[in-house]
């Protein structure tokens, strides 16, 4: 009678809340959402991945430049690169 022998910090003083099968069904429900969160490894982003528009960028620049965050020179840069690309 091995189970006699463990010790008193291990016996619970509560019945189960739920009948075993019942448990386990709701075990397994646990580890399939538990599953399904777990982060997925993001794919490569390809070469050919859609960003802003241009036109997004420039009027960003643009408001950067008038709150005085850009300078004229820098605007320009950024413009520049913009246009090259």
């Amino acid at each position: 009678m091995l189970f006699l022998y463990r010790p008193r910090e291990t016996w619970m003083p509560f019945s189960l809340p739920r009948n075993r099968t019942d448990q386990a069904a709701y075990n397994r429900s646990l580890q399939r959402e538990f599953e399904s969160a777990r982060h997925q490894p993001a794919a490569p982003e390809s070469p050919n991945a859609v960003g802003p528009a241009p036109e997004q960028i420039r009027a960003d620049l643009d408001g950067l430049l008038d709150a005085g965050a850009l300078t004229p020179d820098e605007h320009r840069a950024a413009i520049d690169r913009l246009e090259s690309s």
